[in-house]
């Protein structure tokens, strides 16, 4: 599914009205219809619009016009006087004014007052529901004023908060919130849904994202962003031959550190995922930690000993020797293994305080948040505000497939394009995970995929694993081994989705 932003929407808009005829209050009347027709499938006792003066505003004062036309009690509440809206907008109000809408002028507690119904829940669930009608996509500012008191007061009540296009306060492009902004139950994205409901912390406010049709074409060729899904990528991953043989699957090498127990989760991880061979570089007291499956070679210069690897994975467990990864990577780049992982301590041998040292080949940095601002020179808070922000610049800066873990995992690629990760939950919240993510990429770069598509799909599997882990065990008690053992249900669901989709 394609994630837009505020300037392609924009495009899109544009195009559908300019090259194709279609008048934009045509298209007004199809989302506001759209928004309505969501709404009557909720039942809802009453309905209350909040409507701003833009062209959100307008599409909410088509939905309250359509929504009276089916005998519901629909009531308006404008950011402004209806005199001040211009151009559609206003037309809509005219409109909707005819219909019998009822409508004011916001004054403190009106909000509150017409959502009182809400306080006589039925099933748990309140019978008003309020429209979302304020801000659209071309506002990036925080709100203020009128708006900013018409946000808290809906957030405040107990109504069913539907969200037109996107949750007015939200930045449609970063995600991020840099004031208030409602909290949604649901949002009705018009013809392709936004970066910003997309990427946290924008959809911690979306809730549940529905796309409407609503006669605006989406051209891929001018989207930069989409979701990862099995679909996109087909058969190039978890289809095998009859003929194929463990060298048809690549070979990957890992660099043992301090803390072995990550590597061994890490080989684990990447022969679960498909790689044909694993090979660690380290002691032989090191060996003892690992399965049979897993060739350990002996010796203290990893880039010597993985020099015949497929992929490389540096960094779980290195500890202290992270410090060296630096030198054991680059000489792997020169020794001709220019494809892998690079995650945890070896992540400062790209990057430290915002001073990169560029990374040519398909590698894949896997920071969380606290690691991906150690490397730009930003707080943590600064990072998982400007999510999207922060994986461009990590990609753009080191030349490599930038994986920003956290909620809604994104993967970044120098050029710019943005892939997000919807599967995963808070059963991944434990320590080692990241070394299976590591893994399981690692295995995939092996067996030939590109950097970028690898990180997609390792993304998707490892937090398809960590949700079957997390339905089996509980979200509290799973581990990273459990990640693992999970892994070939991740694979079927994988391969179900792929089927499905041909």
């Amino acid at each position: 599914m394609y994630l837009v932003t505020s300037d392609e929407m924009r495009r899109f808009d544009h195009d559908t009205i300019q090259n194709l005829g279609v008048p934009a209050i045509v298209l007004m009347d199809h989302a506001g219809r759209a928004i309505a027709e969501h709404v009557r499938a909720l039942r809802p006792q009453r309905v209350v619009a909040l409507c701003g003066k833009g062209m959100n505003g307008g599409d909410g004062w088509v939905a309250a016009r359509w929504l009276r036309h089916a005998g519901f009690d629909v009531t308006v509440i404008s950011s402004c006087h209806p005199a001040a809206l211009q151009g559609d907008a206003r037309t809509a109000q005219q409109m909707a004014e005819r219909f019998g809408v009822t409508w004011s002028v916001y004054e403190p507690g009106a909000i509150r007052q017409a959502a009182a119904a809400g306080d006589l829940s039925r099933d748990g669930v309140s019978p008003t529901v309020i429209i979302d009608a304020l801000l659209g996509t071309g506002v990036s500012r925080p709100a203020e004023g009128v708006i900013a008191q018409m946000i808290e007061e809906a957030n405040a009540t107990s109504a069913y908060i539907v969200s037109a296009d996107l949750p007015s306060g939200v930045d449609a492009s970063t995600g991020e919130v840099p004031g208030p902004a409602i909290v949604a139950h649901e949002t009705i994205a018009m013809a392709a849904e936004k970066l910003g409901t997309a990427v946290t912390p924008g959809a911690m406010h979306a809730g549940r994202v529905h796309v409407a049709d609503v006669g605006i074409p989406v051209d891929p060729a001018h989207v930069r962003a989409c979701y990862v899904s099995p679909a996109a990528f087909g058969r190039q991953f978890g289809f095998r031959g009859p003929m194929s043989h463990k060298g048809s699957f690549g070979k990957v090498g890992i660099a043992l550190g301090q803390m072995p127990g990550a590597s061994r989760l890490a080989s684990l991880a990447a022969l679960r995922a498909g790689a044909g061979l694993v090979v660690v570089a380290g002691s032989r007291a090191e060996a003892q930690l690992f399965a049979p499956d897993v060739v350990v070679r002996e010796g203290s210069d990893p880039a010597q000993l993985l020099q015949d690897v497929d992929a490389v994975i540096v960094g779980p467990g290195l500890g202290i020797l992270g410090r060296e990864a630096r030198t054991w990577l680059f000489d792997l780049v020169r020794a001709g293994v220019a494809r892998g992982v690079i995650d945890a301590e070896a992540l400062a041998a790209v990057a430290h305080a915002g001073q990169f040292d560029p990374v040519d080949g398909e590698f894949v940095l896997t920071p969380h948040p606290k690691e991906a601002a150690r490397m730009l020179g930003w707080d943590v808070r600064q990072v998982q505000a400007r999510r999207v922000e922060a994986a461009r610049t990590l990609a753009a800066r080191s030349r490599a497939i930038a994986l920003l873990k956290g909620h809604r995992t994104i993967i970044a690629h120098p050029a710019g394009r943005v892939r997000v990760n919807p599967t995963g939950s808070s059963a991944l919240a434990v320590a080692g995970t990241g070394d299976v993510l590591a893994g399981v990429i690692g295995a995939l770069i092996a067996q030939g995929l590109d950097a970028f598509d690898a990180a997609a799909i390792g993304a998707w599997l490892h937090g398809k694993a960590g949700e079957c882990a997390g339905e089996a065990l509980t979200d509290v008690s799973v581990t990273a081994s459990d990640v693992i053992a999970r892994l070939p249900d991740a694979v079927r669901a994988y391969r179900a989705e792929v089927d499905a989709s041909v």
